[in-house]
């Protein structure tokens, strides 16, 4: 079991009721804000969402709690199964003493409030996160919006990232369209695959477009193990790709004149993506700027 995972169920044990869906996820944006967890990598990320922050990632990994017993199957609260307590127990030993310390942190400040009150607060605390919600409370905080962004070839990769830590600094940016530029969109990390990651972002209020045409196919992938490999590929695809795909990154082109678009892959150095060479391309048919996120 994953140690966030292990965070949350340690979460359950200690609150002692069982949870509103909205109270739960608050609960858990608050350790993300307000405690040592800030600091944590792996801990769930967030987006601002129909009821305020909202973490794709902790309803897909709390659907795993839910079918593996340790959490109930009822959607309209969350709390620990009675017949398997033991075992969240026992999965919970291990929980770092600074973790306790931060579930406990946040229970003595926020555990007892009640749905309104939580939701308000968090509401006024994070307005950012607040300006998609549908819940009659956003009207009574501050309202926190990005500006568009001015049009440029923007780029970004999301190696490292959360699916959730990467539209949310995709939706800060204040960018429109997501061009995602991988020849096939599979990925083990979820969220990235091509279908998720367009579910996620119209969900979000983001246009998702794929251009397998302008990727570069995965057999051309195999050996790249150095700088300088990666490099030879790039080379060839700027070379020779890009010279046979003229009208598709003319296409490119005029999408991202027309609305804020970030051009996505996977590589977080962009000198290791072809993103980069690419970006380079649609800047020499567009005039604009080109900006690595």
């Amino acid at each position: 079991m994953l140690k966030r995972q292990q965070a949350i169920l340690y979460l359950l044990t200690q609150v002692g009721r069982p949870l509103s869906p909205t109270i739960f996820v608050k609960l858990v944006f608050l350790l993300r804000q307000e405690t040592c967890m800030e600091k944590e990598a792996s801990f769930y990320d967030f987006v601002p969402y129909k009821y305020g922050p909202f973490s794709f990632t902790l309803y897909w990994e709390l659907r795993s709690l839910r079918k593996n017993g340790y959490v109930t199957p009822e959607e309209e609260q969350i709390a620990l199964c009675e017949h398997s307590l033991h075992l969240a127990e026992d999965e919970t030993k291990g929980v770092p003493l600074p973790v306790q310390s931060a579930v406990a942190e946040i229970l003595n400040r926020y555990g007892q409030l009640n749905q309104d009150t939580l939701v308000r607060t968090v509401y006024t605390r994070y307005p950012w996160f607040a300006h998609n919600s549908e819940l009659p409370e956003r009207r009574l905080a501050p309202i926190q919006r990005t500006r568009k962004a001015p049009v440029a070839v923007y780029t970004s990769g999301y190696e490292g990232k959360s699916v959730d830590a990467f539209l949310n600094d995709i939706l800060k940016r204040g960018i429109e369209l997501v061009l995602d530029v991988r020849a096939n969109p599979v990925s083990r990390k979820y969220g990235f695959s091509g279908s998720r990651l367009r579910e996620f972002c119209k969900k979000l209020g983001l246009q998702y477009h794929h251009v397998p045409s302008l990727g570069i196919p995965s057999a051309s992938r195999i050996g790249l193990n150095s700088f300088a490999s990666y490099q030879r590929l790039l080379n060839q695809y700027e070379q020779t790709m890009l010279s046979e795909r003229v009208t598709a990154v003319e296409a490119v082109g005029r999408l991202m004149r027309c609305q804020p678009s970030v051009l996505v892959c996977v590589e977080k150095d962009v000198c290791c993506c072809h993103r980069s060479r690419l970006a380079k391309a649609v800047a020499q048919t567009t005039g604009l700027e080109v900006v690595h996120l």
